[in-house]
C-alpha cells in the first residue's frame, strides 16, 4: 500500500499542478490525479495474502486522488492528498482443486505530505483504509482488513507509525 501511495506522489511530483505556483496565483492549487492500474503477482505457499497455497494475487484499482497545494501551510511545499480507489482482487490457485477468491473494496486515502526521498515519499500525516470480503468459489470467505496511520511531529521525529492487516 505504501508503495502506491509513494508512486501516486512521485508521479504527481513529475506532471506538477496546473495551475502554477501558489504565489503567482494567490490561493490554493488544485490538481486530480488518476489511478489505473492492473497486475499479476504470483507468491509462493505461505507467502499470499491469507492463505497456505501457491498462487497469484490479480488487483485492479482505478479511482483518483485530489491533490491541493495551499499558500502558508506548515513546511515549504506541503500539499494534501485526499483519495478514493476502487478495487478488484482475486487469488487465485496454482492447484486446480483448490478455490479461487474474489471480492471488491474501497479504499480512502488521505495525506498531508511535506517532501519526497529517493524511496517515496515524507508525509506529515497520513492514514488509509482498505476493507473487502472476498468470495471463494466453494461458498467460503475471507475478510480482508489492511489500514495505516502515520505521523511526524513539527520537529521531525516520528510518533505514530502503524500499518495493520489482518484476514479472517
Amino acid at each position: 500500500m505504501k508503495h502506491k501511495l509513494a508512486t501516486m506522489l512521485g508521479a504527481f511530483a513529475l506532471v506538477g499542478v496546473a495551475a502554477g505556483p501558489a504565489s503567482a496565483a494567490g490561493g490554493a492549487e488544485h490538481a486530480f490525479l488518476i489511478e489505473d492500474y492492473n497486475a499479476y503477482e504470483h507468491f509462493a505457499p505461505g507467502d499470499g495474502p491469507c492463505v497456505s497455497w501457491a498462487g497469484t494475487f490479480h488487483e485492479v484499482r482505478s479511482g483518483g486522488y485530489r491533490l491541493v497545494t495551499a499558500p502558508g501551510g506548515q513546511a515549504e511545499g506541503e500539499f494534501h492528498v485526499n483519495g478514493v480507489i476502487n478495487g478488484l482482487v482475486e487469488l487465485i490457485p496454482d492447484a486446480a482443486g483448490l478455490p479461487t477468491y474474489s471480492g471488491t473494496y474501497r479504499e480512502k486515502v488521505n495525506a498531508v505530505v511535506t517532501s519526497f526521498t529517493e524511496e517515496g515519499d515524507t508525509s506529515r500525516v497520513s492514514q488509509y483504509r482498505l476493507r473487502s470480503t472476498l468470495g471463494g468459489t466453494d461458498g467460503s470467505t475471507l475478510s480482508l482488513r489492511l489500514s495505516g496511520k502515520f505521523t511526524m511531529n513539527a520537529n521531525g521525529v516520528v510518533v505514530v507509525s502503524r500499518d495493520t492487516f489482518t484476514c479472517e
